[in-house]
């Protein structure tokens, strides 16, 4: 005769999921790193030689360089956020939205390294082949990377943003000013028209905000 554990979700089990709120803020902060150090590249509108002197310095290869790796590390982070979210939300979550939530979040990592690579291709080809290659294939790569970081990427964050606001709304999860902040964020993802990088900037402060509010509970719950 089998018997059957019962899941608990007592004070000191909640407390220890909600400490995983600082992937959340981990995310956040090297994910605003990194978008602030994409701002230092030559825009668009560079010409030729200018981009040519920029990637023929070691400095700014590395940058980039960095910028990869900091995003690789941001996104380990936010998939161990979705996974904390999610377990927080527990076994009463909508299917329909926690299904729409965690592929939203898997496309948007996907997206987020890919653009990265498409910003960092200039400075490997500088590296291993030469500045004046590298300057050839920038406009392409940069172009790639802009489009993916600020057209498509703002679109997955508002599906992933609105489809946890749905269910932090449902579950009754979250408090309601953060299912409101998260989808009014998600609309102007949604309607914003811009290729400007800063509005990268949206995803982790919200995910900051969600981190820190997730955090703060862990002492709530340990007092309890």
């Amino acid at each position: 005769m089998s018997s059957t554990v019962p899941t608990t979700r007592g004070p000191g089990r909640m407390a220890s999921i909600e400490a995983m709120g600082f992937t959340g803020i981990v995310f956040a902060v090297l994910t605003l790193i990194g978008v602030e150090m994409l701002r230092g590249m030559p825009g668009w509108s560079a010409d030729h030689a200018t981009v040519e002197q920029w990637l023929s310095q070691s400095g700014n290869r590395t940058r980039l360089t960095a910028v990869v790796l900091i995003m690789v590390v941001a996104s380990i982070a936010l998939l161990w956020f979705i996974g904390t979210l999610r377990r927080r939300l527990g076994a009463g979550e909508d299917q329909l939205f926690a299904t729409v939530f965690l592929g939203s979040g898997v496309l948007l990592i996907g997206l987020l390294l890919t653009s990265v690579a498409a910003f960092a291709v200039p400075a490997t080809l500088a590296q291993h082949v030469n500045p004046a290659t590298a300057a050839d294939a920038y406009p392409a790569s940069h172009g790639l990377g802009t489009i993916l970081i600020t057209v498509i990427a703002p679109r997955l964050s508002a599906v992933f943003m609105l489809s946890l606001a749905n269910l932090g709304r449902i579950t009754r999860a979250l408090p309601r000013w953060l299912t409101l902040m998260s989808t009014a964020a998600a609309l102007f993802m949604l309607i914003a028209v811009t290729t400007e990088i800063r509005i990268a900037w949206v995803l982790p402060a919200w995910a900051l905000i969600v981190g820190i509010y997730i955090v703060s509970r862990r002492k709530h719950l340990a007092a309890e």
